[in-house]
């Protein structure tokens, strides 16, 4: 198989797993809408406080071990063994979380993160029952089937968080709701995935499963706490009002870019783990693949930019209007991350996860003193998202260098795969804006209605006018992959 094929068959199976997972989100996304208008910033700020900490606490949840499940070659015994050992981690990590929530809500200064936090940490045991079903179909390359897993997990937690936020519950129709999801999830994975681990477990397969996991645990474990750093910061020093609507700002671009990031990596790791002894492929394959991922993330993020003010009146209305130059801001930091995001997946299919170990800490250098001090010192969640944006260019620069280093590619390659979506984006952003401005006096759906048309139209003729056969070769590739 040609690298420039296997390289459709990953965009393919990207298709299938964003339309997946963003069927799912859709319904989450008109949840959120709904939510937005039923609970009160401080109620969002309160279920902040125990998302926050249990996703900086989910990379731990297997420690790698599902990753290294689909790195090394095929063992049944190591599937079951991966299995018992992830629960044996989940449930540990639930009860030393149960523990430690007393001294979280002390951090916050908030005895209400106590209770919240608690509650979802029931989180890890529940994930972990159908986790490993969910590697075995990434391992397999078998995207479709996780369609129906996500799109239940989105339905059970947007129909439990809208009923109970109805029914009075505040914050906890949050928490609660993403409990259900999980349960539901891990269920529907059991009827789906056939396998059914038994009872094996070799403390040698462990050994090297957990060998391989826990370097990819070292970067992501810090790369979490780094994310979610400005949010810990702001629920401690500004409050739980201000980390709501950071919480809501943060949906839109993290919902539209961000996870299309981390699900580009779940299908492209597995592809890049195949070719990883082909130079040659895996240069082709990068650039190719960097090519049509910015082509979706580059208008997503530029466009939230542009529509941000009407879409936030429209959708949850004045009271969240201070979220606009927040998700302004983060849009653009999740369009930067977006430019080199799947040059992780090269190090790590190359057995080198000790680069990104590196970048992280580099990462860290730059963004805690950041963080810091347009929280702690400026006091605003406008001046904390700004400093995202300056961190990720930096990232990125020295990321970019690495790949380019790595792969023997140049710096005009990667400037060649970016900049059809780059060029056509800006010109999007323009048009819409101009767009807008002309309908100031006008009802704010009307302005979110012409500007995504406007958009869309702006940036398919951008991009028509730039690089015709790039577009015709993605609806081509679309196409094959909805049909098959």
């Amino acid at each position: 198989m040609t690298s420039k094929s296997t390289s459709k068959q990953a965009i393919q199976g990207v298709i299938w797993t964003y339309l997946s997972y963003y069927s799912g989100k859709l319904l989450v996304f008109l949840s959120t809408i709904v939510l937005a208008r039923l609970l009160s910033q401080d109620d969002f700020g309160v279920a902040g406080y125990a998302l926050v900490v249990i996703n900086s606490l989910n990379v731990l949840n297997d420690l790698g071990v599902g990753q290294a499940l689909i790195y090394l070659k095929k063992d049944p015994k190591a599937t079951d063994t991966a299995f018992w050992l992830s629960i044996l981690i989940s449930t540990t990590l639930f009860v030393l979380t149960w523990l430690a929530a007393p001294y979280a809500g002390s951090f916050f200064e908030d005895p209400r993160a106590v209770p919240v936090i608690r509650a979802l940490s029931f989180n890890f045991p529940l994930r972990a029952l159908g986790y490993m079903h969910d590697m075995l179909l990434r391992k397999k390359l078998s995207f479709k089937r996780k369609f129906v897993p996500d799109l239940s997990r989105s339905i059970a937690k947007g129909i439990f968080s809208i009923a109970l936020a109805y029914l009075g519950y505040g914050a906890w129709s949050l928490i609660y709701g993403q409990l259900v999801g999980a349960a539901v999830a891990s269920a529907v994975y059991w009827i789906m995935v056939p396998w059914r681990p038994k009872f094996f477990f070799d403390k040698g397969l462990a050994k090297n499963l957990l060998s391989y996991g826990l370097n990819i645990v070292a970067v992501s474990g810090l790369s979490v706490f780094l994310d979610n750093l400005d949010s810990l910061l702001i629920g401690k020093y500004i409050g739980a009002a201000a980390l709501g609507v950071y919480t809501l700002a943060f949906r839109i671009p993290d919902m539209l870019v961000m996870q299309f990031n981390s699900l580009v990596s779940r299908v492209i790791f597995p592809f890049y783990a195949k070719m990883r002894d082909d130079e040659n492929s895996l240069q082709r394959s990068f650039l190719y693949s960097t090519k049509y991922l910015t082509l979706i993330t580059v208008p997503m993020g530029i466009g939230v930019v542009a529509v941000a003010r009407p879409l936030v009146m429209t959708l949850f209305g004045d009271k969240w209007m201070e979220a606009i130059p927040v998700m302004q801001a983060l849009s653009i930091y999740s369009v930067v991350v977006s430019l080199v995001h799947n040059a992780g997946d090269v190090y790590k299919a190359q057995g080198r996860p000790q680069i990104l170990t590196r970048l992280t800490f580099f990462e860290g250098l730059i963004l805690i003193p950041i963080v810091y001090y347009t929280i702690v010192v400026q006091g605003t969640i406008v001046a904390a998202s700004w400093g995202r944006v300056i961190v990720a260019f930096a990232l990125t620069s020295v990321s970019l260098y690495i790949a380019v280093r790595m792969l023997k590619i140049s710096f005009a390659d990667v400037f060649k795969a970016i900049a059809p979506a780059s060029f056509a984006g800006i010109f999007m952003w323009l048009l819409v804006t101009l767009a807008i401005s002309q309908l100031s006096e006008t009802a704010y759906v009307l302005q979110l209605i012409v500007g995504i048309l406007v958009g869309g139209l702006a940036y398919l003729g951008g991009i028509w006018i730039l690089q015709k056969d790039l577009l015709l070769d993605g609806i081509k590739i679309l196409r094959k992959a909805v049909v098959r």
